[in-house]
């Protein structure tokens, strides 16, 4: 018998051994009331019986789901080069265009007017540049002959001056001219989908004020945010599984990027994948994110029942014949099963059921 039980015992019975020391043969009743007290004493402290059970390893890759979205791939707002009223739209939200489809089509006409003024007003100037030319030759044969004076030469060499200025002129105002014609038709700089239309027919449009939003390319982001524990475990991941919708179809994403900062406020980072989209995946779209890391690691498991958690997570221990507490950090739980992060090592014994146990209690380990 222990130490604590022999005093527990001695506490409870030497009052009533010194009360029965004054008892007369005809207390013999009293004297067997108190050896029943004795006994029921000794059965309260007798140790509690209990099973230990050790750490159990286990080597697996880590694995996280997360609850994440689809993004467009990249967004570009579409705008105007030139002012103008609107003409026509040719797209409507949700409509995929090829790159170079015209999508909206600015004051075509006025557009038109100014590039076959244009080309008349260069028609002109190449025409009097050429008389200029002309005129120049011959001024030259002439003074070379002396039959007219400096002078006259110099002013047909101005005048030619002059005519190929304007002719060059009047060529730059045709290029513009062209160039703002075929402005007048926005058409799509790249392959996507139209995810916003904010003009219609009639509206003037003003030069860079936005008229639709285009997702670009035929693959979609997907993003997650990874909380701060799990930080450098996929640092070497380069893909993803994801799913979204009701069909659950499993789909992969290649990294794309990992925020390098954790954010305060949410105490997590976030990663980011690219995947191909076959038209079913619609930015702003929750999907369903599984990261795997690419590392195996060793962690160590208990049964649940072998694990405190009402407070701070302990676990029981035996020594000397009586429970005492050890703290532990406790990590995922999978299967009735909780994984120890900290606090005990590969093969240390617990007490397997903590219900109803204390510390200080006696126990006796059975096997």
């Amino acid at each position: 018998m222990t130490r604590t039980r022999q005093r527990a015992l001695a506490t409870f019975i030497l009052p009533l051994a010194l009360a029965a020391g004054g008892c007369h043969p005809s207390d013999d009743g009293k004297a067997e009331g108190l050896d029943n007290a004795a006994e029921a004493l000794e059965r309260a402290l007798a140790p509690r019986e209990v099973r230990l059970v050790a750490t159990e390893p286990r080597v697996e890759q880590p694995t996280l789901e997360l609850v994440g979205e689809v993004r467009a791939f990249d967004t570009v707002v579409i705008s105007s080069e030139v002012a103008g009223r609107v003409d026509r739209v040719h797209v409507e939200v949700g409509d995929r265009v090829a790159e170079g489809a015209p999508l909206v089509e600015v004051d075509r006409e006025t557009f038109a007017i100014l590039l076959a003024q244009a080309e008349a007003n260069a028609g002109a100037a190449g025409a009097t540049l050429e008389l200029a030319r002309k005129d120049l030759e011959r001024k030259r044969d002439l003074r070379t002959d002396e039959t007219i004076p400096q002078a006259t030469l110099d002013q047909a060499q101005a005048s030619y001056d002059l005519a190929a200025a304007q002719a060059a002129a009047a060529e730059a105002a045709l290029r513009l001219a062209r160039r703002n014609h075929e402005r007048s038709v926005i058409r799509a700089p790249a392959a996507g989908a139209i995810t916003e239309r904010m003009v219609v027919a009639g509206q003037w449009a003003e030069v860079g004020a936005g008229l639709l939003e285009l997702a670009v390319g035929g693959k979609v982001k997907v993003a997650a945010r990874v909380p701060e524990g799990w930080a450098g475990r996929f640092t070497r991941l380069e893909s993803f599984s994801f799913s979204v919708g009701a069909d659950r179809e499993v789909r992969t994403a290649q990294i794309y990027s990992l925020q390098p900062v954790v954010r305060e406020a949410s105490r997590s980072y976030e990663i980011v994948g690219t995947s191909a989209n076959d038209g079913s995946l619609k930015p702003g779209m929750f999907a369903t994110v599984t990261l795997t890391s690419p590392d195996e690691e060793r962690s160590l498991w208990l049964p649940a029942t072998a694990v405190a958690t009402s407070d701070l997570p302990q676990v029981l221990m035996v020594e000397d014949d009586a429970i005492v507490y050890r703290k532990v950090r406790i990590g995922r739980r999978d299967n009735g099963l909780v994984e120890i992060v900290d606090g005990l090592a590969e093969g240390e014994r617990v007490v397997a059921d903590v219900a109803g146990l204390s510390r200080g209690l006696p126990v006796k380990v059975i096997e």
